[in-house]
């Protein structure tokens, strides 16, 4: 057996620190007052400012971290053993019950919505608050049954696998609750239909791709069902999945980016904690997640909707804190590694690490050291008469070449390069107005209720999967050059060509863009420090993009040298 190596006990408490700081903001998002119906709501925006017609489940989320913090004793936890407290989580746990539509399900953005991710995370956190707070409470375990009634019923359009991997964990929660063995069998159930989405190289499919951040997601119920389960039959693919993710952790303890299939940034520890003391990626990426907290790099979700989802998993990763972890693995054999099936080029060195995705255009993230990134997310331009397009929008099915040091194409000294043909997408930024708004609603309490995924297909189609094929076309060639002989931080060549395809196109400005997100992702645009990189003006270009119907970009970065 691999002897173990002690963790720095000291990064344990940054969970906790992190997490303890949001549960003030937390108790001030609640309806405190038990004479309002809204009792217990912790969506302040329906409760106090009235600014919306409904609340959303998912803000109802929250009763976790109020369970947990009751429940433990904890250092600096000024909350633990405090009756108001639980009083509190209990009312969150009936305003969910009380709001929820007749069959168990709920909405997250709109009236009939009846969204499987706000019915799969508020239920989790419910059962689990639920068995925090030692109840036997026959009114509130009837709807957290009927809840998962309507989850084993229903499915929802488009490929989530964090949505199928909570559902499967909520589901397995009612069952421990009310010791009936179809919700535990429909959880199993479930858990096999997301393994069947595994792809080879390790990841779980979001939306047609792999996305970093949300495989934590993923990763993190695996973890907690081999935990209660025991079921041998996860660990592989749990081990498959940290192995990939461990690609994606970056020098400076950040994580993830605009090159997964999502764009997100954000990481959920307690999954890697669970499986720390016998995984060393696994206790790797936690490790690497500790330091970006001590160092402050982490993505942020500071926002109302999101910032619960961090606070409970924070709590649970300091309680299952693994101690011991086995040695780090040996260097990747290849520096370089190309994911086919996902479209993504990871080189990892010692300090150095990049990350490219042609499934994305050949938006990428260049490490040349801890405190030396860059990063493109692509080119974003306004044509002539106001039409906006992008480069980034996720495809796979892209033209890519890629080649080694092995194979003779690359130039002399050239350790890898990868080119990328896109056809940009036309994109909008809608947002909603009142006259919207009251036809949208209008039509949902007439019509939409009764075909929620007609809905939810037309509304994924326009804001998140939809695409319009622009007449104008990105190749993009990165190239990776040895600097000197013993240092591993490569040198990196971009070589952009635009090309108008279309005689009567103009273009009025552009841009390489560093932090920006196309589709519409929940968990997108929080800050991170990278997100202040400056973008890159070609407003210097497009006179000869105009004129020529082409033009060649061509940028090189390395060794904290930015041209």
């Amino acid at each position: 057996m691999v002897d173990r190596l002690p963790r720095d006990a000291a990064l344990r408490n940054l969970y906790l620190d992190a997490a303890l700081a949001d549960v003030p903001r937390l108790l001030g998002a609640m309806d405190r007052n038990p004479y309002h119906a809204t009792y217990g709501c912790l969506d302040r925006s329906f409760w106090h400012y009235r600014t919306a017609g409904f609340p959303s489940e998912m803000f109802q989320e929250g009763v976790l971290p109020l369970a947990l913090v009751y429940r433990h004793e904890l250092p600096g936890n000024r909350w633990q053993g405090q009756p108001r407290v639980r009083e509190l989580a209990i009312a969150g746990l009936r305003f969910s019950a009380a709001s929820a539509h007749g069959d168990g399900s709920c909405d997250d953005y709109y009236p009939f919505e009846r969204a499987l991710g706000a019915a799969a995370f508020s239920l989790l956190a419910a059962a689990r608050a639920y068995q925090l707070l030692d109840l036997d409470d026959p009114p509130l375990r009837t709807w957290l049954e009927l809840r998962g009634r309507w989850l084993i019923d229903h499915d929802e359009s488009g490929s989530l696998a964090n949505h199928q991997a909570l559902a499967s964990l909520g589901l397995w929660e009612v069952g421990q609750i009310t010791g009936k063995r179809e919700y535990r069998e429909a959880s199993r159930a479930r858990i096999a239909r997301l393994l069947a989405w595994q792809s080879d190289e390790g990841w779980f499919e979001e939306y047609g791709g792999a996305d970093p951040g949300y495989l934590t997601v993923t990763i993190d119920c695996l973890a907690r069902h081999f935990q209660q389960t025991g079921d041998p039959w996860l660990v592989a693919p749990a081990r498959r999945a940290v192995a990939f993710a461990r690609n994606f952790l970056h020098p400076d303890g950040s994580y993830g980016g605009p090159y997964g299939s999502r764009g997100t940034r954000h990481f959920y520890p307690h999954g890697m904690e669970l499986l720390a003391a016998g995984n060393a990626d696994a206790a790797d990426l936690a490790d690497g997640y500790l330091r970006s907290l001590r160092s402050g790099k982490q993505a942020y979700f500071s926002d109302d909707r999101m910032f619960a989802h961090r606070t409970a998993n924070l709590l649970e990763a300091y309680l299952d804190w693994s101690p011991l972890r086995p040695p780090p693995g040996p260097a990747p054999r290849e520096p370089f590694r190309y994911f086919p099936q996902a479209g993504l080029l990871v080189h990892r060195a010692a300090l150095a690490h990049s990350v490219a995705s042609a499934a994305r255009g050949g938006v990428f993230q260049h490490f040349t050291g801890p405190g030396d990134c860059v990063g493109d997310a692509g080119l974003v331009l306004a044509t002539s008469d106001g039409r906006i397009a992008v480069s980034q929008c996720h495809d796979r099915r892209r033209e890519v070449h890629v080649a080694s040091i092995a194979q003779p194409e690359p130039a002399d000294g050239c350790l890898f390069a990868m080119r990328v043909r896109a056809v940009l997408d036309w994109v909008g930024h809608e947002t909603a107005t009142p006259v919207k708004q009251a036809v949208f609603h209008t039509g949902m309490w007439c019509v939409g209720r009764w075909c929620r995924t007609l809905v939810r297909k037309l509304l994924q189609r326009r804001l998140v999967t939809g695409r319009r094929k622009c007449p104008i076309r990105l190749t993009r060639q990165l190239e990776f050059f040895a600097v000197r002989r013993g240092c591993d931080a490569p040198r990196l060549r971009v070589t952009d060509t635009i090309e108008l395809l279309h005689p009567a196109l103009r273009v009025r400005r552009m841009h390489f863009g560093t932090d920006h997100e196309a589709a519409y992702v929940a968990a997108s645009g929080v800050y991170q420090d990278s997100v202040l990189a400056p973008w890159t003006d070609l407003s210097g270009y497009v006179e000869e993009l105009n004129a020529r119907r082409a033009v060649t970009i061509v940028r090189e970065f390395g060794e904290g040298e930015r041209d």
